[in-house]
């Protein structure tokens, strides 16, 4: 008669387990990386936008961020700019695949985290009416201090033309978007320490598991 209660035990541990390593993949390696300003419209043909990555204020911090950058037809990307990293390996434009290479790295012990800004890009545009779209490849990484992947989510920018005229914009420095700003994606908290917490809450709930099934089996 007492079997019931065990089983039930038995399945409550298990599932504990489980619930405990998934709370550990999820809380792990998060990070973002978006365009800012995401949204706005474009009043001139020469206009200015941002890359940020974004990761929590916990561990592992940020040591690298490869980020690729397309582009539409009508649109020439003109000039990358360092942001907040220590070093830039590669700031390319390739005008064929409209697509922009930024390989920033932080120098050992320096490693960065919180929201930091990848690069700056100026771009031209040949079109005065419709919308356009500045996204971030899949194929973009966010690495941490032990080598982790930490990419988890990428916002792209969205934007209307309404350019008249032909006057060109002399200030390359002020893009000339009427904007909003970014809304940065929350993003789970991250953390070495937290993650072996987990596993090991996980470990015990399932050996308690599989005690008391082997119980129920004597």
């Amino acid at each position: 008669m007492n079997i019931l209660p065990k089983i039930k035990n038995y399945s409550f541990a298990g599932a504990l387990g489980v619930l405990a390593v998934a709370l550990t993949s999820s809380y792990a390696s998060a990070a973002s990386s978006y365009i800012s300003p995401a949204t706005g419209l474009i009043t001139n043909k020469s206009f200015k936008v941002s890359v940020y990555v974004e990761s929590t204020i916990t561990e592992p911090q940020m040591s690298g961020a490869k980020i690729k950058l397309t582009y539409p037809q009508g649109v020439t990307a003109l000039a990358v700019t360092d942001g907040e990293f220590d070093s830039y390996l590669e700031k390319n434009i390739d005008s064929t695949t409209r697509t922009i290479s930024i390989n920033a790295v932080n120098t050992a012990g320096n490693e960065k985290n919180g929201k930091i800004k990848a690069a700056s890009i100026s771009f031209e545009t040949t079109l005065t009416t419709g919308s356009i779209q500045l996204a971030i490849a899949s194929d973009s990484t966010i690495t941490g201090t032990g080598g982790e992947q930490l990419l988890t989510d990428t916002v792209p920018g969205n934007y209307t033309l309404k350019i008249e005229g032909t006057a060109t914009d002399t200030t390359a420095t002020d893009p000339a978007l009427t904007t909003t700003d970014a809304t940065t994606t929350a993003v789970p908290v991250t953390g070495t320490n937290e993650v072996l917490f987990y596993l090991v809450i996980a470990a015990g709930l399932i050996s308690a598991g599989l005690f008391s099934f082997k119980k129920v089996k004597a």
